[in-house]
C-alpha cells in the first residue's frame, strides 16, 4: 500500500502552470525523473508473468492507528477535521477503497495508501530527502497517476526435480486518469504466462458520490469475498477468481456504496473469455456482496452466478457460489475467514445434475512489531461432497516482513494434504516491490 508516481505521456511539463509543479526548474527536473523512472518500469514489465491483488488483512490491522490515514492524527489537524467532518463520507472503517483507487480493492494505491505504505506499515520509514522531495512535488499532480506491483518467487517443492525454482511471479502497471472530481479512467496491464501483454482490468468510474457511492463500467474482476493477494488460495483459485487466469475477468458494470459502516456492491456482466467448445451462447452473470465493516469486526456475504459458463451442443453448465466472509481484530491479533459453497448445475439431453463443493479459509495473524507479521492458515476444498476421498487441505505457516517503504518479504511453509497422497509440500520465499 502506497502512493503512486505520476506520469503523463505526450505532455510538455514546461507548459503546466506554476501552481501545479512549482518553478520551471522543478518542472524540468520532474520531467527527467518521469522519463527515467518510466523507462526502468517499462523494462521490468517485459520480464514478468503473473499478478496478484489486495491484502484484506491490512484493512483490519490498519484500524489500530489513526496515522494510517492522517499525518497529524488528531482533531487539531485541519485536514483531519475536513476529512472526517461529514459522517456519511467518513472512511475510518477502513474499507479497501480507503487505500486503493478501485473501491472493491486491489491495484493502484491512492494518497492514503501511500501514507500507510510509507509511514504506518514498514519497520523502517526513512526515505532519502531527494526521494521525499520528489514525491512531494509529484503528489501535486492529480490528473494522471501511475503505479505498479512486482513479485519474485523462490519455490522449493517436495518431490520436484527442479529445486529450488526461481521465477518472476508478477508484473503489473496501473494508470488512473482523473477527469474531474467525479470521473476517472483506470487500467491495469501485465504479462500473461506466454509472455504476451494483456489489459487485465480497464474501467471508467463515477465516484465521490454521497455515502461513498460509485458506478464503474468496463473490464474487471467481479466482487466476491476476500480479494486476497495469494491467487493460489482455495477461495480464489477454486472459485475461478484467482486473477492470474483470463477467465477471471468479466465485462459489465458494478455499482456500490459504503454509507458509514455498511457496504454493498452489485455487478452484472458477460464473461470476457468464451469457453472452449461453446456453441454461441454468451456466458453471463451477476455478483454481489454486502456487509458491515467496523474498526475491529468486518462481516459480509457474497453471491455469484454465471449462466452458460460452459456450453456445448448437448449440455449447458451454470455456476453458482455463495458464502460468508469476515475479519476480526483484538489488539495485535487478527483473524480472517471465509466459507463458500459452489454449485455447478449441468443441463443435458438426458436430464440435469448438481455438483456441490465446499471451500473454507481460516487465517490467524499476529503483528509482532511494526513491519513484521506471523500468520497461520488452514484451508479446505471438497470438490464434490457426494464423493468420498476428494477432500483437500492445506496448512501454512508464514512470516510477512515490511522492512522499508515499498518493500515486502514473505516466507511460507505449506503442507498440502490430499486423499490421493502426493509429496508436494512447499517452501516459498517471495519478494514484493511496488510504487
Amino acid at each position: 500500500m502506497m502512493r503512486v508516481y505520476t506520469y503523463r505521456p505526450h505532455l510538455d511539463l514546461t507548459q503546466i502552470p506554476v501552481k501545479v509543479f512549482g518553478s520551471n526548474e522543478t518542472r524540468t527536473r520532474l520531467m527527467k525523473r518521469y522519463l527515467y523512472f518510466f523507462t526502468i518500469i517499462a523494462f521490468l514489465d517485459i520480464c514478468f508473468i503473473r499478478q496478484a491483488d489486495a491484502t484484506p488483512l491490512l484493512a483490519i490491522q490498519a484500524a489500530e492507528r489513526c496515522d494510517t490515514c492522517h499525518e497529524m492524527p488528531n482533531r487539531l489537524d485541519p485536514k483531519w477535521m475536513e476529512e472526517n467532518y461529514t459522517i456519511s463520507e467518513r472512511t475510518c472503517r477502513l474499507s479497501c477503497g480507503v487505500c486503493h483507487v478501485n473501491p472493491s480493492g486491489g491495484m493502484l494505491r491512492n494518497d492514503s495508501g501511500f501514507l500507510y505504505g510509507t509511514k504506518a506499515l514498514p519497520w523502517k520509514t526513512d526515505i532519502s530527502k531527494d526521494i521525499q522531495d520528489g514525491l512531494q512535488e509529484i503528489k501535486n499532480n492529480k490528473f494522471l497517476t501511475l503505479g505498479g506491483d512486482f513479485r519474485f518467487l523462490l519455490l522449493s517443492r517436495e518431490g520436484s526435480d527442479a529445486n529450488p525454482l526461481f521465477f518472476p511471479m508478477q508484473s503489473d502497471i496501473y494508470a488512473n486518469a482523473n477527469l474531474g472530481k467525479h470521473i476517472s479512467l483506470m487500467t491495469q496491464m501485465g504479462l500473461e504466462r506466454g509472455g504476451n501483454s494483456a489489459v487485465r482490468e480497464a474501467f471508467g468510474m463515477i465516484k465521490n458520490l454521497p455515502y461513498n457511492a460509485y458506478f464503474k463500467a468496463g473490464k474487471f474482476v467481479p466482487p466476491y469475498g476476500h480479494r486476497l493477494d495469494d491467487h493460489t488460495a482455495f477461495i480464489r483459485a477454486k472459485l475461478g477468481l484467482d486473477h492470474s487466469q483470463p477467465g477471471s475477468y468479466v465485462s459489465g458494470y458494478e455499482i456500490g456504496a459504503e454509507p458509514v459502516l455498511l457496504f454493498a456492491r452489485f455487478s452484472q456482466f458477460n464473461a470476457d473469455v468464451t469457453p472452449a467448445g461453446n456453441t454461441g451462447k454468451t456466458a453471463r452473470g451477476i455478483s454481489g456482496e454486502m456487509g458491515w465493516r467496523g474498526l475491529w469486526l468486518h462481516l459480509g456475504a457474497s453471491y455469484i452466478n454465471i449462466a452458460n459458463s460452459e456450453t456445448s451442443s448437448t449440455s449447458t453448465t451454470d455456476k453458482n457460489a455463495y458464502g460468508l466472509f469476515g475479519a476480526m481484530r483484538y489488539k495485535s491479533v487478527s483473524y480472517l475467514f471465509e466459507f463458500d459453497t459452489r454449485r455447478n448445475h449441468i443441463e443435458e439431453s438426458g436430464g440435469s445434475a448438481d455438483y456441490d463443493a465446499r471451500i473454507t479459509f481460516n487465517e490467524l495473524n499476529y503483528k509482532v512489531v511494526k513491519g513484521a507479521n506471523i500468520k497461520l492458515r488452514y484451508e479446505t476444498y471438497e470438490p464434490d461432497k457426494t464423493v468420498n476421498d476428494s477432500r483437500q487441505t492445506r496448512y501454512m505457516a508464514g512470516l510477512d516482513i515490511y522492512p522499508y517503504p515499498f518493500t515486502e518479504i514473505n516466507l511460507q511453509y505449506r503442507i498440502n494434504n490430499e486423499e490421493a497422497e502426493k509429496a508436494n509440500n512447499d517452501v516459498l520465499l517471495l519478494a514484493h516491490i511496488w510504487f
